[in-house]
């Protein structure tokens, strides 16, 4: 029972440490795969001054994660996300048209660029954009 007790307490002050606290978010993720990546190029190129840009990234990953001022570190999360948004959002409709290749097609409208999704396997059919308005035929 002692280690029951024991257990409880510790996840108590431990919870109590990280009240208030930012935690980790996406650009601390971000730092440390980045701090991984220079150290393994640092790694197979026998660079050691690498391993300085290694522990400067986990340095700082440790102090946003253990910050208490937490409007600066999620407006500077927030910049982040605005910077990587577009990155993120084509892999995003890269893997939507990835998992929808057996059901549906994919189209873009050739006056505006937007981009239509249509179902498989109806022959050649006729496309209303429906952002402009334009219409084209492919083979679905």
């Amino acid at each position: 029972m002692k280690w029951q007790q024991f257990k409880s307490k510790a996840l108590i002050e431990i919870h109590k440490f990280f009240y208030g606290r930012n935690g980790v978010d996406q650009l601390t993720v971000f730092i440390l795969l980045v701090s991984l990546i220079v150290t393994l190029i640092g790694g197979i190129f026998r660079l050691s001054w690498l391993q300085l840009l290694y522990f400067a990234g986990v340095a700082l990953a440790v102090y946003r994660t253990l910050s208490r001022n937490l409007v600066k570190r999620r407006a500077e999360n927030q910049l982040f996300l605005q910077k990587t948004r577009s990155i993120t959002s084509w892999f995003r409709v890269r893997r939507r048209i990835f998992q929808e290749r057996k059901t549906h097609r994919h189209f873009k409208c050739p006056s505006c660029k937007q981009r239509l999704r249509v179902p498989r396997g109806k022959g050649n059919i006729k496309i209303t954009c429906s952002k402009c308005g334009e219409q084209f035929s492919r083979k679905s």
